[in-house]
């Protein structure tokens, strides 16, 4: 196997399995053994150097071996890499430590029962796969894409999570990590596996993949101002919460004006680990650095390198991952609507003639629409959260446009919203609240529309009497399974469809 060492003992798998050798691992071994059989393990009684590069799946394949134990340590000056995902490879059992200039696990497992030392990058990569450290991890970067990983000792490492599966990644986008030109290399609409093969090959080959400059040493006046002063404020929005568990982030603007904020101010919580900082300023002052350590008292933390500073730092990474997440994410739910058709159609629901009182209310109509549309995050998850949840905007967040308009109607009381199932004749005075504004006008529940929830020929009961006298009850539908009712002129309905339909609520009548 190696060059200039030679295994102490050479075992069939199963062998290996009947000692109890391979206890420590979480494997099938007895099913590999008996699908596969004829492969061997090698024991290494005393500590092994290599120059070579171990490819675990192909140590597998090629040379007949499901795993190597080593009694002591384990140096490769050299990568341990495995290529494959979803199939097996040679495990490793080292009891000592292991070093390596980098380290990629896929399917394969591997138990230290030591310390881990990466020189570059330790990488594990798909569910299938499972490294357990016993010790501390060193590595300059570690990379965990959907696979399991256990460090019972500390980690010393930059540490990457595409997908969040370590506690506090300090990084969740590629761009952070990957040098330029290596992102737009392998970046597929801004998409990287950590298994990707190219990627592999490169770290393989020595060549450069990763920025050197990963670890955050300080934070500077811009690099907060530039996470506070973000495109998820609203235009006269001077607070904001950000939230993605564990994590909590209350984010305020300094502001001039009566009652606004004094400082510019970022906290950060994390629920799991039940720790929280604050980094604050105020005009021409410096950054202030707290550690909670009571409620509603911080500590100040004046080295960034002891304990307390260098969580601090890991805490900031993550929330400015967090907040670009969300700004990409309210970037890619932004929809552009006609601003001047959504004022005409917000006033076809004016229930009189006295338009001084309905600009009011047309005006706050105009800018929830509006907020919906350029800030949807701020709308689901700050300004609007108790409609955004029972409207369930964080799962279709497309819908919020229309779900902003029909509840902004709603909270006014020109519109009546119907339950689906219940009858309807306990839900007649809702709708006639309405009917009373728009029409002076009680509707009747006659048998069998009493007994039932509101239906299109409940609609069609009304509208017979109703169209006579050149009016309409109508549906607005957004999608949601209640009636949302209106009640509207024969002659507005045509431009009320059109100026709709742009904002995806549909009229039914």
């Amino acid at each position: 196997m190696f060059q200039n060492v030679n295994p102490t003992t050479t075992l069939t798998l199963e062998e290996a399995i009947e000692q109890g050798l391979t206890d420590h691992l979480s494997y099938d071994f007895e099913f590999l053994a008996e699908d596969v059989p004829g492969q061997k393990v090698l024991i290494f009684s005393e500590d092994v150097h290599t120059d070579q590069l171990l490819d675990l799946h192909n140590i597998y394949v090629e040379q007949d071996i499901a795993g190597m134990i080593f009694r002591g340590n384990l140096q490769v000056d050299n990568s341990i890499i495995d290529y494959e995902p979803d199939t097996y490879a040679c495990f490793l059992l080292i009891a000592g430590n292991l070093t390596c200039r980098n380290l990629v696990a896929g399917c394969v497992p591997i138990h230290v029962k030591g310390n881990v030392y990466v020189r570059e990058t330790f990488i594990g990569y798909y569910n299938h796969g499972e490294v357990t450290i016993d010790g501390d991890l060193h590595a300059r970067l570690w990379i965990e894409d959907d696979h399991q990983t256990t460090v019972k000792g500390t980690v010393h490492a930059v540490t990457f999570a595409p997908k969040d599966w370590t506690a506090t990644p300090d990084y969740t986008d590629w761009h952070d990590v990957l040098l330029p030109e290596v992102a737009t290399q392998l970046l597929k609409e801004d998409y990287l596996f950590a298994g990707n093969a190219d990627l592999l090959r490169l770290i393989e080959d020595g060549q450069p993949v990763f920025k050197q400059d990963l670890l955050r040493t300080g934070i500077s006046s811009d690099e907060f101002r530039q996470l506070l002063y973000n495109e998820l404020f609203a235009p006269g929005l001077d607070s904001l919460t950000v939230t993605q568990k564990p994590w909590e982030l209350r984010l305020t603007q300094h502001s001039d004006q009566p009652g606004g904020w004094e400082n510019d101010t970022l906290y950060i919580l994390n629920a799991e680990e039940g720790r929280s900082f604050v980094i604050s300023t105020a005009p021409g002052k410096p950054l202030f650095f707290g550690y909670q350590v009571a409620d509603d008292r911080f500590e100040e933390v004046t080295d960034l390198t002891s304990e307390p500073g260098q969580l601090l730092l890991r805490y900031f990474t993550r929330a400015c991952a967090i907040v670009n997440a969300k700004v990409n994410w309210n970037r890619y739910y932004r929809k552009e609507i006609d601003k001047e058709q959504l004022w005409q159609l917000i006033w076809l629901f004016n229930p009189g003639d006295n338009t001084d009182f309905f600009l009011a209310v047309a005006t706050e109509l105009f800018h929830r629409v509006a907020l919906a549309a350029d800030y949807p995050y701020t709308y689901i998850h700050s300004r609007y959260p108790e409609d955004s949840l029972r409207r369930g905007l964080d799962e279709v967040p497309g819908a919020t446009v229309p779900v902003a308009l029909l509840d902004g109607l709603l909270d006014r009381g020109l519109i009546a919203e119907l339950s689906y199932n219940k009858p309807l004749s306990g839900e007649m005075e809702t709708l006639n609240e309405v009917t009373m504004l728009y029409w002076n006008t009680l509707l009747k529940t006659p048998p069998p529309y009493d007994e039932d929830p509101v239906s299109e020929e409940y609609m069609h009961f009304v509208n017979t009497e109703m169209q006579p006298q050149g009016a309409m009850l109508i549906r607005l539908n957004a999608g949601m399974r209640n009636y949302l009712l209106a009640c509207m002129p024969v002659a507005a309905i045509p431009q009320l469809k059109q100026l709709a339909d742009a904002l995806d609520v549909t009229v039914e009548f």
